[in-house]
């Protein structure tokens, strides 16, 4: 995990009354979930009933944001049905990578290597800047929103993710231990969003999953203790969650009910977390593809819960926004709330600004200024104020 990269990391927050929703689904290839390495067969035939979801999500204004693996877009059917709603505002696009798919192709068959960032830099980088080449030829325009297959961030993908004009970064699974599987140990982290990088800022919008329950601050301790390895993990988490003392939710259609989600988002808004980011994977829309949806009667299921979350959503959210817009929604709104600030601070310097104007530009006052040789005096306590307000305007401006 890049725990050096996002050590000076900041909150991003919004200045809005409600929080904003954001939907990100992973248009991947269907693949085998437990045994994911190079080589392994793949389809991406579920992509043709993607109609429905997109008419779903457009009937409550949601804005997705489609996260596209190689394979994907090397299917020239699904490039055009992207790339037709990607035209008509209809979503935002970016990339996700999953290495077992993504030349260049280096015969790293071990299962810690689908994660990316267990790969060597090199390759790491080679083979994201393929996905993202091949991505760019498919529709044109570079993607701003990245996100590591199964949350492998490494030490190096946020330089590289900064090196190549990503805004979004969208890796973080929190409240999660892959360690098991030789990944990343996301369990200490929550699903704020905040801002990073060393020479400009991206934005880390983590997938929504939280640690909520009636044990409070203690519950996500409480979660990581009891799930520890020399403990039977599905009995001590039963409890944990049948008692609602300490349950970990994800704002996702894919193996959490309704009601569950409905407290985490009570949960959330009432410590005041700004953006609330649903997730899921494009081959929940058809049976058979992953282990959420396995017949007809899991997908009207998976259906009816999505439907459920938006409406739950909507009340709440002022935006539903493409993650790619989210960067400079945020900013615009922390530039805002601190010029406005500003312009409240200086309001005396400006009422002075214009009373001097007054004193040495109107005639009524020319003949007193003159006599008493106030004119230089007044002109430099002019200058003074302007120069106060020039270098404040600037400060802000290139914040």
């Amino acid at each position: 995990m890049t725990v050096g990269f996002f050590a000076e990391s900041t909150p991003a927050v919004t200045r809005d009354p409600g929080p904003l929703c954001t939907v990100a689904i992973d248009v991947e290839e269907d693949f085998d979930w437990d045994y994911p390495i190079e080589g392994t067969s793949h389809s991406t035939q579920h992509l043709r009933h993607f109609g429905v979801l997109q008419s779903i999500l457009s009937a409550y204004g949601a804005v997705p944001t489609y996260l596209v693996t190689y394979p994907v877009l090397e299917d020239e059917a699904a490039v055009r049905a992207l790339r037709y709603q990607a035209e008509r505002g209809a979503c935002a696009l970016g990339i996700q990578l999953h290495p077992w798919v993504t030349p260049p192709f280096d015969n790293v068959r071990e299962h810690e290597a689908s994660y990316s960032g267990n790969l060597d830099e090199g390759l790491e980088e080679r083979k994201l800047l393929g996905l993202l080449r091949r991505f760019e030829a498919s529709f044109g325009f570079s993607p701003q929103v990245y996100r590591a297959g199964r949350y492998g961030l490494g030490r190096h993908t946020g330089m590289i993710l900064e090196d190549n004009g990503f805004r979004v970064d969208t890796s973080i699974a929190p409240r999660t231990d892959f360690s098991i599987e030789g990944g990343p140990d996301y369990s200490r982290v929550d699903c704020q969003p905040f801002w990073f990088g060393v020479s400009r800022h991206l934005l880390e919008v983590p997938l929504c999953r939280s640690i909520i329950g009636w044990g409070g601050e203690l519950a996500p301790f409480l979660y990581r203790a009891m799930t520890g390895p020399n403990l039977a993990r599905s009995r001590a988490v039963g409890i944990l969650t049948r008692s609602r003392c300490a349950e970990r939710v994800t704002l996702s259609p894919e193996g959490n009910d309704t009601a569950a989600m409905q407290r985490l988002v009570r949960s959330l808004v009432a410590r005041g977390q700004g953006v609330l980011p649903v997730s899921f994977h494009s081959s929940s829309i058809h049976p058979g593809r992953n282990p959420y949806v396995r017949t007809m009667a899991d997908l009207h299921r998976f259906y009816d819960r999505l439907s459920a979350l938006l409406l739950t959503l909507s009340p709440w959210a002022v935006l539903a926004l493409a993650l790619a817009g989210l960067p400079a929604f945020l900013a615009e709104a922390r530039f805002s709330g601190e010029a406005f600030r500003l312009f409240r601070y200086r309001a005396p310097e400006t009422r002075m600004q214009l009373y001097l104007e007054t004193l040495m530009a109107r005639e009524d006052s020319a003949k007193e200024v003159k006599i008493f040789q106030f004119g230089p005096r007044l002109l430099q306590r002019y200058r003074e104020i302007y120069q106060a307000v020039f270098e404040e305007d600037r400060a802000l401006t290139w914040k």
